[in-house]
């Protein structure tokens, strides 16, 4: 193996190394970019050893001095080599399927957007390091749904899940959302502010990643019709809190879709299933009828609990773990406590009568019922 390229191998395995070892994973955006420098120059081994056989051979033949670049017009050389003949490092050969395979990882956003180095604004975008409960920041974040027209003006400091997102020319257009409230930013570019590297970053962001950015809030001259919040923001700082996976199980605008628009003769919209919802809760739980529902759902238990709360009940709160089954014969499920047996509780019954017969009326609210 080429000396040079050996040397390359090395300084590119301790890198890796000193990453893991500060406890960074592989999912750190710098790790995974020194891991993919790692494999393309361990893949480059091969190749160079090809190219030196060749060389040699064609030296031997009394072809006199030979350079790798001559390789490229030797006609006894498959392989599909491309050349980079560098002072730093002048037997690099790479693949043209590892050149196709790192253009296709930069358009589908999963290489990690790094700053430029020359953008005076390149503190003010980029993935935010890991907060390791290290200190405490003093930041103050704005909640969306707090957000009106008394605020023009005002720099605030928002987070929220990537829910739209549009590039044009020097422009980004960004739709935050935040439980049910979703807010418009925009990126524009004008040097001061918004560096076309910002621009660029913000593009390359993947939907429901949570962000944090900082704006002034300005009203639009039109209506907003893609979001709820009645006023934008223009963005100037922007980092990732948290990137979520390019490719989503299924986007939320299609699981948030009502039965009338799926089931229309000419519909296009594809129907997502139980079982991929189920699969994957957590997204779905994200969707706007299933805001509905907990909030219905919380609505109806405070009622209840202010009308009780009014004729001067008392809200208890009953053991769940108990030593041993509370009726009869009825199966249980049993677990270790702190090395103790233990089962949960299948029935408030006995406790609800201690109550009351200790007097004072009361209500009981119990976990999963």
């Amino acid at each position: 193996m080429d000396a040079v390229l050996q040397k390359a191998i090395d300084d590119a395995g301790a890198r890796v190394r000193e990453l893991k070892a500060a406890g960074r994973g592989n999912a750190d955006p710098e790790v995974a970019a020194a891991v993919a420098e790692l494999k393309a120059l361990k893949a480059q081994a091969p190749l160079v050893a090809v190219a030196a056989a060749e060389v040699e051979k064609l030296e031997l033949e009394g072809k006199g001095k030979v350079r790798l670049g001559d390789l490229r017009r030797s006609r006894s050389v498959q392989a599909p080599l491309t050349v980079c003949a560098t002072p730093a490092h002048p037997a690099a050969l790479q693949s043209r399927a590892d050149v196709k395979a790192e253009r296709l990882a930069a358009r589908t956003g999963k290489a990690a957007v790094v700053a430029e180095e020359d953008d005076p604004l390149a503190a003010h975008y980029g993935d935010a390091p890991l907060v390791q409960s290290a200190g405490i920041s003093g930041r103050v974040w704005t909640r969306l749904g707090e957000l009106s027209p008394a605020l023009v003006g005002q720099r605030v400091l928002v987070r929220g899940r990537v829910h739209t997102l549009r590039g044009k020319g020097k422009s980004a257009f960004l739709v935050l959302r935040q439980q049910t409230h979703t807010l418009q930013v925009v990126f524009f570019v004008d040097e001061a502010s918004v560096s076309k590297g910002m621009v660029k970053y913000v593009c390359a962001l993947t939907k429901e990643s949570v962000v944090d950015v900082e704006g002034t809030v300005t009203v639009p001259e039109a209506a907003l019709t893609g979001a709820s919040v009645p006023v934008e923001l223009q963005g100037c700082v922007v980092h990732a809190v948290s990137r979520a996976a390019p490719d989503l199980p299924f986007q939320l605008e299609d699981a948030g879709r009502s039965d009338a628009e799926l089931d229309a003769p000419d519909s296009p919209f594809p129907r997502v299933g139980a079982d991929t919802r189920l699969d994957n809760r957590v997204l779905d739980l994200r969707t706007p009828a299933n805001h509905a529902i907990f909030r219905l759902q919380s609505a109806v238990g405070a009622l209840f609990r202010e009308a009780l709360a009014a004729r001067d009940f008392v809200e208890i709160h009953t053991p769940k773990l108990i030593a041993g089954a509370s009726e009869g014969g009825a199966s249980v499920f049993k677990l270790s406590y702190m090395g103790t047996p233990a089962c949960l509780a299948q029935s408030p019954q006995l406790y609800k009568q201690a109550r009351g017969a200790g007097g004072g009326a009361t209500w009981l609210r119990r976990a999963g019922r």
